[in-house]
């Protein structure tokens, strides 16, 4: 019984653990289940995740971040296809970084298993080490070529890899040794199997290969201690210890040389290593110090150094390619850096320009450098001044494709097509694609050069008219000039008279243009008619200008009907500067003359008027004086007595002599001005006297706030004129804020007085107090710097009425040998394009381009050398040479003697010209080409206007009678002219 009741027991524990196990398996069961579904909802997780990745590259290809994120989720998914979809994808849009490329190397070179796959690999890594500098890329990559030993050449092709990565690494100065240990580990283990065994003798074979291989290794060694590299020294203990013993001579000169490269640039080294990438100023200051030094391989290395870590500036690429074209001239190099250049900064449109100048200089076939351009328009620019840089850039290149001479229908066709394009697609730009109508310029200058087409060529012309720009004078001045050059004087006239009733901004040189036109190419009665058109558009524009600088001018009042000030900007408060002292005294009940009421019509004064001291010049918007018309210049007489413009009253300054009659006062009310013989009136008003205010509250203005006239001010600026400079010719946008901003770099300022007319414009001159005369020396360095695109004179004060010391001559003027002087530029030409142009025939020491007073180029330029011999190379090189349209002309700088003046000068040697320049002028101020226009008989005695004390007057005398003293009338002067 207990027997049983034991085996009942036992059969019970033995149920129990049983159901134990079972629930513990169950139990089991449920984990795992647990973490497969886990594990599912992760992977389904990450798919969702690739799928907006992708979605988004839909919207944008070119979402850098999204590829990236794509290749991440899907490496950590592990899905091979994707992930090798995706990388190869982002591979195709844009270049991998080091990070990017290692993981992808290592993965594909995992999975080689044949020849196919292992070539397909070796391709990879081809890619790979062609889009930045990288050693720990070119060491993967040559450690996949000794896997592949066992091939035919293995050996060699191995050799091969290390050779191409030491021409791409072998001079980092920090990272190129590793490549180097490497390399001679390599052949180490080559000599080392090459060692016979211990106690086996030699074949002269095996002997032969082992010296060889010695050699090489032997060879390594002396090649890595030339190359200044960090640990130099110890790699000469290593050699001397591979040797076993002392290095001979050379390769210890060798290391000299290398050891003192090296310590020259372990400074920028260290500067380097000091800071975290990109590090750009510390690259560009080593690259400045190798470009110094000359090395071209030590200088691609540097900039593909700073490339790798700056890779989306574009000043680098820009800078590290103009070196590639302009010094090393290799253009296989330059075109691969550009290839990889235009993948890194695709929104860079001057990269693509000088892709595609490059393409053409080395020669490239037209189908490459079209597709250069296509993919350059893809790259999705967004202002339409890129588009039309890289359209002007091929269309030019089309244009020097077409043979005149032979058959050029094709390339004609081409040409005509293409810039169709460009302008259909620059005029979905607006205003701001092409705003000046470049390329319709030079599409109808080809059609009427080559292909006669005229009517074409107007076409395009009224197109560019039509775009909204037709009331500016320079682009009717440069239609006139294309109608001058190629068209006919129908033409010309046409255009001129359209120009004249159009322009807006600058009509006075649409006058200038026209009057000049019809005096030398039409007849008089065209002259004539010209001159009326002229003068009329000329008075209507004028009353326009007067309403609106009215409109402008009108004070405003605030609640009170008390004035506040002037709208217009620089208007003095409180001030009423615009009534004129003699006007406000003598004609307060007058009415107002319009200007040019009364004046003669026929006469071409009208189409300038006079100006006075205290009137400013009409100027254009840019700022610079309106000159008279050429023919103003030739007729307009001198006013009568008495005018002043604009319908001013004139008093005679002098009263009338005792044998004049008096001219009676004008009365209040009456508008009609009496002149008084014999007396002249000046032509220009003088001055309003210091502080007057043409207002009653004048005396209650505050001393303080009066406001100073130039005289004043010169005044005041005297008393320091040690600290005190001139500063002229300044554009009329420059005020003093641009003038404390550009000199206060020269020392501390006390004062600027920039001179304004009554309408608080700037006049382009003043005066700049400093607190010190080192800040003057420091100032006048700066004369005839460019400030706001115009050349700005700098010079000392000088006080009016002072003796003025004739300024130096501020270039040499006798022969420099090392000095070039070019002329024919295209006036487009600048001293940066200057500098690229002649700076590949040696070091430059300066460059100057020879300007205008307003800033523009005359087309000549001064390149000076460090030595005669670089510039005598030079100008054999680029003498005559093509500089787009022009042949430009190259000699040595010897400019001729500088003129004296006419006073040091004998009398009998000056010989007169037909004009072109300043007349001579005689030491009193009188120019030698006035005409005396009195008769000799008239001028033998001087006739007095009153009889002498004491004396009677007989009326019956002879008027001929020379000792007569009686004033001759008219009808004497008559009579004696015509001998009666």
């Amino acid at each position: 019984m207990a027997d049983k009741i034991d085996e009942a027991g036992t059969d019970k524990e033995s149920m129990e653990i049983n159901d134990e196990e079972d629930m513990s398996a169950d139990d089991s069961d449920g984990d795992d289940t647990s973490d497969d579904n886990e594990e599912d909802n992760r992977e389904e997780k990450l798919k969702i995740q690739i799928q907006e990745y992708k979605s988004q590259l839909l919207e944008n290809p070119f979402m850098y971040d999204a590829h990236v994120n794509i290749i991440k989720t899907a490496r950590e998914l592990g899905d091979l296809e994707t992930l090798r979809s995706a990388r190869e994808k982002m591979c195709e849009l844009f270049p991998l970084s080091e990070d990017i490329w290692l993981p992808w190397l290592q993965d594909e070179a995992g999975l080689v298993s044949d020849e196919t796959s292992r070539e397909n690999v070796r391709q990879l890594f081809e890619k790979a080490v062609k889009d930045y500098l990288s050693v720990p890329v070119w060491l993967e990559y040559v450690q996949f070529s000794i896997g592949g030993m066992g091939e035919a050449d293995g050996v060699k092709k191995v050799r091969d890899t290390f050779e191409c990565a030491l021409t791409a690494c072998g001079l980092h100065v920090t990272k190129g040794g590793n490549l180097w240990e490497a390399f001679r580990e390599f052949e180490n283990a080559i000599l080392a199997g090459l060692l016979p065994a211990a106690g086996s003798v030699p074949s002269k074979e095996q002997e032969r290969k082992f010296t060889e291989q010695h050699d090489r290794v032997e060879a390594l060694f002396k090649r890595q201690i030339s190359v200044p590299l960090q640990a130099l020294e110890e790699t000469l203990q290593e050699y001397e210890d591979w040797l076993q013993g002392q290095a001979d001579k050379v390769v210890k000169q060798t290391f000299n040389k290398a050891l003192i490269k090296l310590e020259k640039i372990r400074p920028y080294e260290k500067k380097l290593a000091a800071v975290s990438p990109p590090r750009l100023e510390e690259y560009q200051e080593y690259i400045s110090y190798e470009e110094k030094e000359g090395d071209p391989a030590r200088i691609q290395c540097l900039y593909e150094r700073a490339i790798q870590e700056n890779c989306l500036n574009t000043h680098l690429w820009l800078q590290y390619t103009k070196y590639l074209d302009h010094k090393l001239q290799v253009p296989s190099l330059s075109i691969g850096v550009y290839k990889r250049g235009v993948r890194n900064c695709p929104w860079c449109a001057q990269l693509w320009q000088n892709y595609l100048l490059t393409l053409e200089r080395a020669q490239q076939p037209f189908k490459q450098v079209k597709g250069v351009f296509e993919a350059a328009l893809l790259s999705g620019f967004s202002q339409g001044s890129e588009y039309l840089l890289l359209w002007t850039t091929f269309l030019d290149y089309l244009r020097r494709r077409i043979k005149w001479d032979q058959d050029y229908e094709e390339d004609l066709e081409t040409f005509r097509l293409s810039i169709e394009k460009a302008v259909e697609q620059l005029d979905g730009f607006g205003a701001e694609g092409d705003p000046n109508g470049i390329l319709r310029q030079t599409w109808a200058i080809v059609e009427v050069k080559h292909c006669k087409n005229h009517e074409k060529a107007r076409e395009l012309w009224a197109e560019i008219m039509a775009a909204g720009r037709a009331n500016e004078a320079a682009l009717w001045l440069e239609n006139y000039r294309f109608e001058r050059q190629f068209g006919d004087a129908k033409h010309c006239r046409k255009v001129l008279q359209r120009a004249l009733n159009s322009v807006s901004d600058w009509p006075e040189s649409i006058v200038d243009a026209f009057i000049n036109f019809e005096r030398l190419e039409g007849t008089f009665e065209q002259y004539e008619q010209a001159v009326a058109k002229c003068e009329a558009q000329m008075a209507r524009i004028r009353e326009r200008r007067e309403k609106e600088s009215a409109q402008q001018d009108q004070p405003r009042h605030d609640k009170k009907g008390q004035k506040k000030g002037f709208d217009r900007k620089g208007g003095q408060k409180g001030k009423k500067q615009f009534e004129k002292p003699q006007q406000k005294s003598q004609n307060q009940n007058k009415p107002n003359k319009r200007k040019g009421e009364g004046d003669t019509p026929s006469e071409i004064k009208n189409i300038q008027p006079y100006k006075r001291k205290n009137e400013s010049m009409d100027t254009p918007e840019e700022g610079f004086k309106v000159p008279l018309p050429v023919a103003a210049k030739f007729t307009k007489s001198a006013p009568p007595p008495g005018y002043k413009g604009a319908g001013e009253v004139v008093q005679p300054e002098t009263p009338p002599s005792n044998g004049d009659q008096a001219a009676p006062p004008a009365t209040e009310g009456s508008s009609k001005v009496v002149p008084t013989p014999g007396v002249k009136r000046p032509l220009e008003k003088s001055a309003p006297p210091p502080g007057y205010r043409a207002d009653k509250e004048q005396d209650q203005e505050p001393p303080e706030k009066k406001i100073k006239t130039d005289s004043e001010a010169k005044v005041q600026f005297s008393e320091q004129a040690n600290y005190t400079i001139f500063v002229s010719n300044l554009n009329y946008k420059v005020d003093e804020d641009n003038i404390r901003d550009f000199f206060k770099k020269c020392g501390q300022i006390e004062e600027i007085r920039l001179i304004k007319n009554f309408k608080g414009q700037s006049k382009g001159y003043g005066y700049v107090q400093f607190a010190d005369q080192l800040s003057v020396s420091n100032a006048l360095a700066y004369d005839r710097t460019a400030m706001e695109g115009r050349p700005m004179y700098v010079s000392r004060y000088e006080e009016r009425g002072e003796t003025k010391s004739k300024a130096d001559f501020k270039y040499p003027t006798s022969m420099e040998k090392n000095k070039l002087f070019v002329k024919n530029l295209p006036f487009t030409c600048t001293e940066e394009a200057l500098k690229t142009l002649f700076s590949q025939y040696g070091e430059l020491k300066g460059v100057r381009l020879v300007t205008y007073r307003s800033g523009a180029s005359k087309g000549l330029a001064y390149i000076e050398y460090v030595d005669e011999q670089t510039a005598s190379q030079a100008l054999l090189k680029t003498d005559g040479l093509q500089v787009g349209e022009h042949t430009i002309e190259v000699a040595i700088s010897n400019p001729p003697a500088r003129k004296a003046q006419f006073s040091q000068r004998e009398e009998t040697s000056f010989v007169p010209t037909l004009g072109g320049g300043k007349k001579e002028t005689l030491s009193r101020g009188v120019a030698r080409t006035q005409v005396m226009l009195m008769p000799r008989s008239v001028s033998k005695k001087p006739i007095s206007s009153k009889p002498a004390p004491g004396s009677s007057q007989n009326k019956d005398t002879n008027p001929s009678d020379t000792g007569n003293k009686t004033g001759m009338s008219n009808s004497d002067f008559r009579n004696m002219l015509l001998k009666k």
